[in-house]
Formats: structure tokens, sequence, C-alpha cells
């Protein structure tokens, strides 16, 4: 089967031009689902144009039917609430508003049940008579039980939310509050009603909020004097009784508050006078090393003077001396005067180095003295320091207590000083009484109408394109029977198929030469010699086509004859206008005179045996041996024998006279024959032992061009007539 269809499409590409001319080719591109849609709706025009106009219809009904509505319109302005400016940071961070969520709010206020049960109270709607008329509710009556008053209003205010329309303009702070009702009057009325009501709603919650707010930091304030005085009491109890004495305290940024006790201030003083001692004791040892080693000039007024007058006295001495002798009285004297000065500054040196010593000495003790000093004081001061854990608790307490006070005292203050404040909403536009009703909208109601029949004709449309299971794509032969697709026959209309088919110029014409093209490459031999056509039922076009193929293969010079085995409704004498006299079915009866059945038809060049007088047994007649002696002794004369055979469903024929040909070509009719019955037909065919060349495809129209089929002569010419409709085939 696989090599068969592909030299069927060897074939096809072969002769592409010729096929491409009949405009039945298959076409390379993928469908197009909008051309798919368009042609299912124009097979199913009828369905669509009723369904169409009849909801047009309807919707024109109930336009004129319809009750008159009015709708009035008011216009607010709801601007974010600013944040109030505070000193507590935290408070400013939440302040901040989200302005999606605050218009979301807005909007939900604007249609909640308590607006409108605030609305049916301010209005006392349950006793407005057009309210009552409008929307033909009871009137309230004396002595009516609280129940039955509720249920009112109750009632009243889903009437209210049915009939309300808030539209928030885009990009803007602006809402179109919008009430439609029967009566003009009341639709204006009830409009600034719920306007008026939503701004009173907004400064009622705004004062009940402030109020509320006070009271609540009023209580928290209470509570968290006492909590600070509590902490600070405990923090100054643990101080005395630990004996830490606090100088002085300083808060820092982050509200933490740091003492300076007596002992930290006493540290501090001590560790500043044992520095500057230590600095005095360093000098006071430099200056006693300095004297002990006769670098320093101690007493430097009378050493310098002392000096000075030994120098010149030793000066004048050794001037004397290169004059004079040692024994010179003047010598002598001045040797006796620098020996005095020398005595002299030795005894002011000694004096000064004791004088430094002391200093040495007053500075080593007192150095001593502030260390052991500040021992002390650190002793005492790191022992304080491990009591001082549980003052620094007690102090984060107080720290801690006395932020939540100020903060939320600062709080209380400004929402005092603020009060309700101004009102975020306002009114734009206070509604007017309407002067002609917003509904209904004729040309609305009859778009409306109008898609609503689109939509109910497409699903209808798809339904019955989904539940015709009809070959519409003649190559689905090949996916869904396994059959090669032979041939596509377009449909007739405007003329009988025995006078199309001598015409050589026309699409039946080359259809079926297209179709004897295809069957030279189905045997090693050309054509097959003897051939049977058949259908799984009746008026698809196979009697055509036997006809059609026999013209088709005498016009290329072949012998061929053909026989209508259809003995029960025999079809080829009617559309060759010749009368069934003599034929098969007396053949078949045991008449030898096979010469006198044979008529020559000689506009079509082929011959033709009739089906003959239909008899009681024609099962019988097709399964005897004498068809396949028929048939054997026609090609001895004829170069193809082709049989029209009767179709398949219902009866037992076909099978019969297809064991006695060389094969079987099905016709399958377009848009017409379901897939179920086509594969029961072949069934039975291949359960009586046929064989199969393949399928033929008729009465191929205007349904079948968004597969690549069509009317269509591919090099500029145009066959069939569309002013006749009248179908021959």
């Amino acid at each position: 089967m696989n090599d068969l269809i592909d030299k069927l499409d060897a074939a096809s590409s072969l002769d592409g031009p010729r096929l491409a001319g009949y405009g039945y080719e298959r076409q390379n591109s993928a469908i197009s689902v909008i051309e798919k849609a368009l042609l299912a709706v124009v097979n199913h025009r009828n369905w669509v144009a009723g369904i169409v106009v009849g909801c047009l219809l309807l919707g024109l009904l109930a336009t004129f039917l319809a009750t008159p509505e009015y709708t009035s319109t008011s216009r607010i302005e709801i601007l974010p609430d600013s944040p109030v400016a505070t000193s507590v940071d935290e408070q400013n961070d939440n302040a901040k508003i989200n302005e999606i969520a605050f218009y979301n709010t807005q909007y939900a206020l604007l249609q909640s049940q308590s607006l409108a049960d605030r609305v049916v109270r301010a209005g006392n709607l349950t006793a407005d008579k057009n309210f009552i008329e409008s929307f033909k509710l009871d009137a309230p009556q004396a002595g009516m039980s609280s129940v039955r008053r509720n249920e009112l209003s109750k009632k009243a205010a889903e009437i209210l939310l049915e009939h309300l329309q808030v539209s928030p303009l885009r990009t803007s702070s602006l809402v179109d509050v919008n009430f439609t009702t029967p009566s003009p009057e009341l639709s204006a009325k009830l409009t600034n009603l719920w306007v008026t009501q939503f701004l009173q709603a907004s400064i009622d919650r705004r004062f009940a909020a402030t109020s509320d707010a006070r009271k609540y930091l009023e209580a928290r304030l209470t509570t968290l004097r006492q909590n600070l005085e509590v902490s600070e009491r405990a923090l100054i109890n643990y101080t005395v009784s630990k004996g830490i004495v606090t100088i002085s305290s300083e808060t820092d940024s982050n509200g933490q508050t740091k003492t300076r006790t007596l002992v930290g201030s006493d540290i501090e003083a001590v560790s500043k006078a044992l520095a500057e001692a230590r600095q005095s004791r360093i000098a006071a040892e430099s200056e006693l090393a300095n004297t002990q080693t006769g670098a320093a000039q101690i007493n430097a007024t009378t050493l310098s003077g002392l000096r000075q007058k030994r120098a010149e006295a030793q000066a004048e001495l050794a001037r004397l001396l290169t004059i004079f002798e040692d024994s010179y009285p003047a010598v002598v004297s001045l040797r006796a005067q620098v020996a005095n000065l020398d005595r002299s500054i030795a005894t002011e040196v000694s004096r000064s180095t004791q004088g430094n010593r002391e200093t040495y000495d007053s500075a080593v003790k007192r150095e001593r003295d502030l260390e052991a000093e500040l021992d002390r004081l650190t002793s005492a001061y790191n022992s304080q320091q491990r009591e001082s854990i549980q003052m620094a608790i007690l102090q984060r307490d107080v720290d801690s207590n006395r932020q939540l006070y100020e903060g939320l005292l600062q709080r209380y203050k400004e929402i005092g000083a603020s009060g309700v404040g101004a009102n975020n909403i306002s009114v734009v536009d206070r509604a007017k009484i309407p002067d002609k009703p917003s509904s209904p909208v004729l040309i609305f109601n009859l778009l409306l109408a109008l898609g609503a029949g689109i939509i109910l004709a497409a699903a209808l449309v798809f339904a019955l394109e989904t539940m015709d299971s009809s070959i519409r794509d003649p190559q689905d032969v090949v996916s869904r029977f396994g059959l090669p697709l032979l041939g596509t026959i377009p449909e007739v209309y405007d003329q009988a198929i025995a006078d199309a088919i001598l015409d050589k110029k026309s699409a039946v014409y080359e259809a079926y030469f297209s179709l004897m093209t295809n069957l030279t490459f189905l045997t090693e031999h050309g054509a097959p010699r003897s051939i049977m056509l058949t259908s799984s039922r009746p008026k698809e076009g196979k009697s055509n086509s036997s006809l059609s193929l026999a013209a088709v293969l005498a016009a290329t010079g072949k012998s061929v004859i053909l026989i209508d085995a259809d003995v029960r409704n025999p079809s080829l004498n009617r559309y060759l206008d010749m009368p069934n006299e003599r034929g098969l079915s007396h053949y078949l009866s045991g008449d030898n005179d096979l010469s006198g059945m044979i008529v020559e038809l000689s506009q079509f060049g082929f011959s033709v045996i009739t089906a003959g007088k239909m008899p009681p047994n024609a099962a019988e007649l097709l399964g005897s041996e004498r068809l396949g002696t028929l048939i054997t002794t026609l090609l001895a004369r004829y170069d193809h024998v082709l049989v029209d055979s009767p179709p398949l469903l219902g009866l037992a024929d076909a099978p019969l006279i297809a064991r006695n040909v060389e094969g079987v070509l099905f016709t399958i009719e377009a848009n017409g024959t379901k897939n179920r019955a086509i594969s029961t037909a072949l069934t039975r065919l291949r359960m009586a032992g046929a064989k199969l060349f393949g399928a033929i495809v008729t009465k191929v129209g205007a349904r079948n061009q968004v597969y690549g089929y069509g009317y269509g002569y591919g090099y500029g010419y145009s066959y069939g007539s569309d002013n006749e409709r009248n179908r021959t085939a």
C-alpha cells in the first residue's frame, strides 16, 4: 500500500501542471482557520441568518417592552488625608498613606451596607410614596411590628445597593455616584441623599476616631506615669542602699541616661593629681641627678657671682705669676683669695644638693600617697561597678518609661490641637433631575442582541461542523481509511455528466483524465484491465464516474466496455438515454447472445452492456460463475472492462462482483458520506477479498475550496457557469 501511495505521489508530481489546471491540487500552505470558519458559516448560512435575525427581533421587542429608566449623577472629590506633623518619627512613618489602598477603601465605603442603611433612615424611604411605587414595595401600616419594619428597611437598603453605581474617573480624585430608577425625581433625590450621607458619615468617623484616641491616650498616660514613678523610686532606693552618690546625669540621642558618680569623679581628680605628682617627681629627680654630677647650676645667681670672682682672681693670679715669683705677697694673697672662693662655691653646691634631695623625697612621698589613694578608689569603683549592673537595669526601665510617657504625651497634645480637622471629601456637582431616560438604548440593545446572535450562531455552526464526519478534505481518505487518493471530481451544476465528458476542455474531463493517468501506475501493465466502481450508498457519483472513466480511456485509443451491474436500480441507460431491453441480467440468467446485448456508443467511443430487466434473485445471479465467464470473455475482446456495481450498504451484490475483477475503485461523495458508513463498506470489501486500488472523491465543490480544491483553471481558463445551480451529478 505504501508503494502504491508513493507511485501516486510521483504521478501527481509529474502531472502537476495538469492537476493544477483543474484547481484540484493540494495546497502546500497551512489551511487558514479564518477561511475554514467563514466557509463553515457559508455552508450553514440559513441557520446563521435565522439565529441572528431572531436575536435582533428579540432585542427589538425587549427594547420596546422595557420600562424606561432614568439616571442621575453627582460628582464628588475625595482627597487623601494629609499626614499629621508630629515630633514622633514612628508616628510620622505610620501616617504615610498608600493612595491605592485609600481610594479602594473609599470606593468600598461608598457601596457599603451601613451607608445604605443610613440613607434609608435619613430619607425615611420606607415611607416615601415615590420610592415605594417605583420599586413596588409594601407601604408601612400603622401598628406594624418592629421586625416587619426592619425587614422593609433591609429590603430598601438592598434596592439602593442594586441601583447604585460608583464610577471613579481615571487618573483623578473625582468619583461619580449614579442612581438609576424609573422616576427621574427619585433618581436625583437618592443620588444627593447618598452623597450627603457619605460626607456626614466621613465626618462622624473622624470625630469618633479623635474622641476614642483621646480616651485611649488618657488611660495609657495614667498607666505610663505610674510606671515611670515606680521605676524612678526603685532606682533611687537602690542607689541609697548601695551608697552610690550620683553627681550628674545626661541623656544621649537614643534616650539612654548616663550617670556620673562621686567615686568616678574622685578617681578622675586623683588620677590627674597623680599625673602631676609624677611629673614633679621626675623633674626633682632630674635636678638631683644634675646637681650630683656638677652638670646643673644650683642657686644660679649666687654661684654665678662666686665663680665670676674666682675666674677674675685666677686670671689675675696667672698674670702676676708671669711677672713675680710664688712668694710674692700679691701672688700669695691672690692664692688665698682663690682658695676661699673655691670653699665658698663648694659650700654653696652642697647646700643646693641638699635642697634638691629634700624636694625629690617630698615628690616621691606625694606620688606614693596618691597611688595608694587611687588604688583605694579603684577598688571602691570596681565594687561599685559590680553593684551598678542592677542600677543600669533600673536606669533602663526609667529611660524606657520616660520615653513612652513623653512620646504619648506629645501625641495627646497634638490630637487635642488638631481636633477633627477639615473633611477631605467635597461635592463637586449636585445631582439634577434627568430630562430623558438612560435606558433602554435601542442601538445598544440591538448590538447586544447581534453579539448574542453571532455567539449562538457560532456555537451552532461549531456543533454542526463537529458532528459532521463527512469527507471535507479529499486527502483525508489516506489518513482515515488507508486508501490512496486517485482523483477528485468537481461538482457539476450546469450540464449533464454525459454532455460534460464529451467536452475535453471541461473540468470534469480533465479530472477524469487525471484519474486515468493515476490508474496507469497501479499495475505493471498500466491501468487495470477489469475495474469495478462502487460506493457505500446510492447517489455518490459512481455511475457518472464509470461513464466518464470509460469515455476517457476510450479517448486514448483503448477499446473499453462498460457493464451496468446495478440490476436492482440501473442508471446508465437513463444517463445515455437508451433502452434497457436486454442486458446483464439476461446473460446471467442463461441468454448467450452476448453480441446482441452489447451496444456501441460512437459518440463516446466505447461499448456498454445495460443492466437488463430486474431479476427476482439478483444476488444469486451476481454470485454465479457466469459473471466471471462474462468478464473473461469481454477481456478477450476489449482492453478494459469497467463494472458499475451497486452500492455496498445493505446489499451483497458488490462483494460478489468484486471477486471477479482485478480491483475496485471506491467512490466517496465529498461533504456527504459519513466516516462510519465508509468504514463499514470498506470492511465488507476487504472481508470479501477484494483488492482496493484507491478512492475517488466526487462532488468536490465550494465547501472544499479552503482545502485547496476548487473550480479554477490554473492557466487562466474557467470552466463551468455560476449562473445555473441545477445539480445533475
